[in-house]
């Protein structure tokens, strides 16, 4: 019996759901990264602020130098960084220059306060709803109970304005254009957490998973308690064309149409797949993707390789989607891809690299790929079946891997249970689902490269 070649069948994998998701392919500068593991998505939540939870979680991401997607930094951020490294150009009255450097240090250090009042103030809230679940929302709550923040955001703007006015007095008017950019996406507008602005949005963490399912955030967290819904604002972005795709795709669940969306297989025939034809260079982290196959055992996170021969002309995956679809996701109005594209290499000496391979705003998220209901058919040969179906029956197994989709009680990212799975000794199959679910996956990014060809996204003016 042979072993799975993990990084060969994760390549196929890629290539299979980019193919199905993108069949015209990618265009110049764009890179494409395949969920390494299951991650639920509610984006059709009835509650639109928690769709926008969501939405910011994954417009809000610069995806990491791999073609296993994870996030790399946060692109609201990395552009307040990047805009912060531009270099103004010359001076029109440089003897304002040790005015400056004080006004940056008091700057600095009111951006500091700030940061740390609001942390403590957001701990402080989570935990007063976890004992109280009737609290008023966080923006009522926060100026009685945390006075302090009011007091650091004021000194935050009296700092900020300060230092914006000398600055341009030091530049002239050419300045003003970066100075708006800055302002629109710092603390009082697309980072303002209070007030609903044209730059930010509304929305609601902690979202309570619906039966059978479990909503997650980059990185696999389990949700919160019903008690730890927190309403707030956070830097708007938006998702095209979901909501009218979603009840489709509900409307076909009941229908029972498990296909309807897509069909995505891989077999030992399927042709080998280069990380190239997905945007990536030599230097990207393939080495992020996990076993293809794997099991985990109860109570902690040891566990093995499923050992599977995918050389045979037995074996097949394949795997049908209720629903299936690509949707553009782009920043909003506080991202200025002009000011990006102009300035890219008009940085301050001593500047990050940002937009290297590894940079912090290296790409743009500008499609996510989002499937709805999967089933998953795995066949084999009949020793490879044996051995996997008392290895995943075994009561020791809690948590079972297949590619992306994992199914178990260890992890946050877990998409049903062993009890979905179905035994087919007459053919060696093993089938899981569909899990009826109103959480959809995220199979999926295509981002876009910065520095070169870029996305446009937001307000250029």
């Amino acid at each position: 019996m042979a072993d799975v070649d993990t990084q060969d069948l994760w390549a196929k994998w890629l290539g299979a759901v980019q193919a199905a998701a993108l069949p015209a392919g990618l265009g110049e500068g764009q890179r494409f990264s395949a969920g390494s593991t299951t991650l639920n998505v509610d984006l059709g939540n009835a509650d639109p602020t928690i769709q926008n939870y969501y939405i910011h979680g994954l417009g809000d991401v610069v995806p990491a130098n791999s073609p296993s997607y994870s996030a790399g930094s946060s692109l609201v951020s990395a552009y307040a960084a990047f805009l912060d490294w531009i270099d103004p150009g010359a001076k029109v009255n440089p003897n304002l220059d040790s005015q400056v450097n004080l006004a940056t240090t008091k700057l600095n250090n009111a951006q500091k306060a700030f940061n740390a009042i609001l942390m403590q103030a957001i701990t402080a809230y989570n935990a007063a709803k976890g004992v109280m679940p009737d609290l008023p929302a966080f923006k009522d709550w926060l100026p009685t109970n945390y006075p302090s923040y009011l007091t650091a955001n004021n000194d935050l703007i009296g700092a900020s304005g300060a230092y914006e006015q000398l600055m341009i007095q030091v530049y002239g008017p050419n300045y003003a254009s970066l100075q708006n950019a800055r302002t629109n996406v710092g603390y009082n507008y697309a980072q303002n957490v209070l007030t609903q602005n044209k730059f930010n949005m509304a929305v609601t963490s902690g979202s309570v998973s619906p039966p059978g399912s479990q909503p997650v955030v980059i990185g696999g967290d389990t949700p919160a308690a019903p008690s730890a819904l927190v309403s707030s604002f956070l830097p708007a972005y938006s998702l095209q064309a979901f909501g009218s795709k979603y009840p489709e795709w509900q409307a076909a669940s009941v229908a029972g149409q498990n296909d309807a969306g897509a069909s995505i297989s891989i077999t030992s025939s399927t042709e080998d797949y280069s990380l190239d034809k997905s945007g990536w260079s030599a230097s990207a982290k393939a080495t992020l993707f996990g076993d293809f196959f794997n099991f985990s055992l109860g109570g902690s996170t040891s566990g093995g390789k499923t050992s599977i021969n995918t050389s045979s002309s037995d074996f097949s995956l394949t795997v049908d989607f209720t629903g299936f679809g690509s949707f553009p996701i782009a920043p909003g109005a506080w991202w200025n891809s002009a000011l990006v594209a102009l300035n890219t290499t008009k940085l301050k000496p001593g500047a990050p690299d940002f937009f290297g391979d590894d940079g912090a705003l290296s790409g743009l998220a500008t499609q996510v790929v989002v499937g709805f209901e999967p089933t998953v058919t795995l066949k084999m040969s009949a020793s490879d079946y044996s051995n996997v179906k008392s290895t995943w029956q075994a009561q020791a197994t809690t948590s079972i891997g297949i590619g992306p989709f994992r199914l178990g009680k260890l992890s946050g990212s877990a998409n049903g249970t062993k009890q979905d799975i179905h035994y087919d000794d007459a053919t060696a199959s093993v089938t899981i689902g569909p899990v009826k679910s109103t959480l959809p996956v995220l199979l999926g990014v295509v981002s876009q490269r910065l520095g070169g060809s870029q996305d446009t996204g937001g307000d250029d003016e």
